[in-house]
């Protein structure tokens, strides 16, 4: 049996209430329609509606292509850790034929209603034509991320960027799809021994990078961090001709 796993703050987040795990069969997710806002740099506001609330999103569009990547979280402005990564990731991923949406989160602080909000983003993602996807998700959302890959044959890649344990117990189940595992050294928020705990874990194919010196926001390693993602992210789910960065 794994033990329970450590979000940073000395006890379990909240899954259905304190402290109790998410139940698998409480994901009941129905896709409702979505309204778009198109932006002139090219991008989509969205707001995703579901039984279960609307979600803000961020669509940046790649005609013509299956390969997407939707990034959980980041922030107010989904902009993600390590100064934007997120929406800096997403405008050069379009050059290579990958679509990615910056997935925004209606209740962040209660797990499993991350992960519903995760399986609608995928529904909206499948419904534009995306067949492979890829999840990134940072802290609480590397779990997220982990979890939600479970309930999805679509998803063939998850990266956990400074991921907690918590929620990533079943990542196993990934197998044998990729995938990669993030972390700094110096993270005072969660260890980086969690990201050593969730590549035990898992299963093949698997990589774990820890950088020496980063924080938990990965900030000091931004630009390798950067350059390892986009590479990484255009090999899982981009056209198989699409040249390396």
């Amino acid at each position: 049996m794994v033990e329970q796993g450590s979000n940073g703050h000395g006890n379990p987040p909240t899954a259905n209430g304190p402290g109790e795990p998410p139940q698998d069969d409480d994901l009941v997710v129905t896709f409702t329609g979505v309204s778009a806002k198109p932006n002139e740099d090219g991008t989509i506001d969205l707001l995703i509606g579901t039984n279960r609330g609307e979600i803000r999103a961020i669509l940046h569009p790649k005609e013509g292509q299956d390969g997407a990547v939707i990034f959980v979280g980041g922030g107010r402005e989904l902009k993600g850790p390590a100064d934007g990564i997120y929406e800096e990731l997403a405008n050069e991923l379009t050059e290579h034929g990958v679509t990615s949406l910056r997935l925004g989160q209606r209740r962040p602080e209660v797990f499993i209603e991350a992960v519903a909000d995760v399986l609608a983003g995928i529904s909206f993602m499948r419904g534009i034509g995306a067949r492979r996807l890829a999840l990134v998700g940072h802290s609480s959302n590397g779990a997220v991320a982990i979890k939600s890959a479970a309930f999805s044959p679509d998803v063939v890649a998850v990266a956990s960027l400074s991921g907690q344990t918590f929620g990533a117990q079943d990542v196993a189940e990934i197998a044998p799809r990729r995938l990669l595992v993030v972390h700094g050294r110096d993270d005072d928020v969660l260890p980086y021994t969690d990201a050593e705990r969730i590549y035990e874990w898992a299963g093949e194919p698997k990589e774990l990078i820890l950088y020496p010196g980063a924080n938990h926001g990965l900030r000091e390693a931004k630009d390798e961090l950067r350059e390892k993602l986009e590479g990484w992210l255009t090999e899982v789910v981009g056209p198989p001709d699409s040249p390396s960065p």
